[in-house]
């Protein structure tokens, strides 16, 4: 057909206004496909949503059987209701949190990658990748070691360097972990988690200058952290300073106020000559943890120097139940003065040795400082 420039074409602007549609033709068209892909979103989503309804439906009925199966079962005498139920939701939990640290792994490979500084990338992959899976298996001695391998290739890797000093110290290989741990703090200067486990090594070892350093960096960039004013305290006993440590004890305990940290604050009072304040932190930590005999038996010391023989009796009679292998219980249910018995150790080798600082003296202290590492550890990596 042969289009000319007639009369009726002028009238509507010419052959080129016919030939090139207009802006709201051009919008229509747009509009029109639009509305066609919202159709066929509309469809899809409609299959969708009864996919998972049929899902939700056919899930309603397994867990309506298993009930069933279950209870019949448990009528029979043959398993127990509750314990398996129990069992199975410990199954799921444990398989979210699989979940959960497969992904934060993940996001430290990412990392690590991300800050390869070397030459040969595609070896160094391959290697976090071999130890990655070995880890997640369930082998973390076979893995590390190739996380160790892909160190050789790139040592300036901070993020690399921290995951396997993190490891060691995790395994209590402390040596080793220094080695890497001081490579991480040489990259990431901030690496507070990487401070705090240096600081903790260095005072078990002996290096209380070095110590002292790492803890008061990781200060700087935390202020609120448990383990390095609890580190801190421990250091200074050794030196001597019972009084600055009290106050690094003090602070330690606002931030976690648990049965052990009452007793450490209260046995360092006690330590101090100050029997009447240690009385209150003691017996705030047998009001947290009834159990807690060595804190019922310092009580009981103090109360025999204020010659209340009755309540001391008392307290030591319920520290040699709970404990009935302290030898010092037993001499204490016989004891009529104070000065007859001895106190538990309670700062460890601080007093008389630079080595085991940190850690030594009461157990549940060193737990409580253990968890805490880890905690921040967990905490930290749920940031990244």
């Amino acid at each position: 057909m042969v289009i000319t420039n007639t009369r009726v074409a002028a009238a509507y602007g010419g052959i080129e206004s016919l030939l090139h549609p207009t802006i709201e033709e051009h919008l229509l068209e747009r509009i029109s496909a639009l509305e066609t892909q919202l159709e066929h979103a509309h469809d899809r989503f409609e299959l969708v949503l009864d996919l998972v309804h049929r899902q939700a439906t056919s899930g309603l009925y397994d867990h309506a059987m298993l009930d069933a199966l279950v209870e019949h079962l448990s009528e029979r005498g043959t398993v127990e209701g509750g314990k398996l139920e129990s069992l199975w939701r410990s199954r799921i939990a444990s398989h979210f949190e699989d979940a959960t640290e497969q992904d934060k792994l993940e996001q430290r490979l990412e990392r690590m990658l991300r800050s390869f500084g070397g030459d040969n990338f595609d070896l160094f992959a391959r290697l976090l990748d071999t130890g990655a899976d070995l880890v997640i298996e369930g082998n973390s001695k076979r893995g590390i070691r190739y996380f160790e391998k892909a160190f050789v290739l790139d040592p300036a890797n901070g993020a690399l360097a921290f995951f396997i000093g993190e490891h060691f110290f995790r395994v209590n290989k402390p040596m080793l972990a220094h080695a890497y741990l001081e490579r991480a703090v040489d990259t990431e200067h901030d690496n507070h988690l990487a401070m705090l486990m240096l600081g903790v090594i260095c005072g078990d070892d002996g290096e209380l200058d070095a110590a002292k350093r790492f803890l008061g960096r990781a200060l700087k960039i935390k202020k609120n952290s448990f383990t390095a004013h609890y580190g801190l305290g421990r250091i200074l006993v050794s030196d001597g300073k019972l009084r600055e440590a009290i106050s690094h004890f003090k602070r330690a305990l606002t931030l976690k106020p648990t049965a052990e940290m009452y007793y450490l604050v209260g046995r360092a009072y006690l330590e101090d000559g100050r029997p009447e304040v240690a009385v209150r932190h003691l017996r705030r930590c047998v009001e947290l943890d009834p159990k807690f005999d060595a804190a019922l038996y310092h009580l009981g010391i103090i109360y025999l120097k204020q010659e209340n023989l009755l309540l001391a009796q008392e307290h030591f009679r319920a520290a040699y139940e709970i404990n009935p292998r302290e030898s010092r219980y037993r001499t204490a249910l016989r004891a009529r003065k104070a000065g007859q018995l001895a106190p538990l150790p309670v700062f460890g080798r601080a007093a008389v040795s630079n080595r085991k600082v940190v850690t030594s003296g009461d157990v549940r202290l060193a737990e409580l400082l253990r968890s805490d590492l880890l905690d921040a550890s967990a905490a930290d990596r749920k940031k990244q």
